[in-house]
């Protein structure tokens, strides 16, 4: 029997994102206070990503970040699935599986779409995007921390389930924050610009408030994937395989049967 190739490392992925986006979040706000684009403190992370050459790399970064959560969902999901088929899961634990692999790859492509439209070229593109990354986010980690319940001890300690649990209320708050504080901001605002919101502009708490809870709401989403490292240690992923159709290789022994015997398909090569 041919032996299969298999990735085993795979708790190194939800680590590799836990550094990654908090990362190129920072580098691209330093670049932008470097640049005169945006005011030292706390602005919204698409403010800081608004302008080139930061508005590049962030775009570049958060597309090569969205692939790596797309596989990263992928994996929960059959993890999953495998022990949802193990354990005889009910369809609707299987069901509710799928609904899950599907809203995380939506919040990711949300994550794309914020990256690419800033909201200086596009604002309603961005905002769409923003929504699908944030609220398609809060939805996956609360469908995560329901299942992870429904697995335990199989899945996750009981600790970490709780952890889960707090860490989606939390996200949920910060959510709802962000943008109720973004709209009570707006109302008071009587500056031009602002992506340099100061304190003389007016509705500047409510600014602050929103746009602090949308950086927590982003480190929360990270520090959830995180979690799942331990998990994703004791599973491992099968190179796909590759094979012709059934008629393509029945040309092939074909055109090899009308050949001489020093080409035949069982010699060696």
């Amino acid at each position: 029997m041919e032996k299969q190739d298999v990735i085993s490392d795979l708790h190194y992925l939800p680590i590799i994102m836990f550094v990654s986006l908090p990362s190129i979040i920072v580098i691209t706000y330093i670049i932008a206070v470097v640049n005169g684009h945006v005011e030292p403190g706390f602005p919204y992370i698409s403010d800081a990503a608004a302008f080139p050459p930061e508005s590049c790399i962030f775009a570049q970064f958060l597309n090569l970040i969205a692939v790596l959560m797309c596989i990263i969902i992928y994996i929960r999901y059959a993890q999953v699935k495998e022990v949802s088929n193990t354990y005889q899961l009910s369809a609707f634990w299987q069901r509710l599986n799928n609904i899950s692999l599907i809203i995380g790859i939506i919040s990711t492509l949300g994550m794309s779409i914020t990256g690419n439209f800033q909201e200086t070229s596009n604002l309603v593109v961005h905002l769409i995007g923003a929504t699908l990354c944030f609220g398609g986010g809060t939805v996956y980690i609360w469908l995560q921390a329901i299942y992870s319940y429904r697995l335990n001890p199989i899945g996750c300690s009981p600790r970490l389930t709780h952890l889960r649990l707090g860490l989606s209320a939390f996200c949920t708050v910060c959510f709802f924050v962000v943008f109720i504080g973004a709209a009570l901001a707006a109302k008071d605002y009587n500056g031009s610009d602002p992506k340099t919101w100061s304190k003389n502009d007016g509705g500047w708490e409510m600014h602050l408030l929103s746009t602090i809870t949308e950086w927590l709401c982003a480190c929360t989403i990270c520090v959830y994937i995180l979690s799942f490292t331990n998990e994703f240690r004791e599973v491992q992923l099968s190179y796909p395989k590759i094979s012709y159709k059934a008629d393509y290789t029945r040309k092939i022994y074909g055109v090899f049967e009308a050949t001489p015997d020093s080409i035949s398909p069982t010699r060696s090569i």
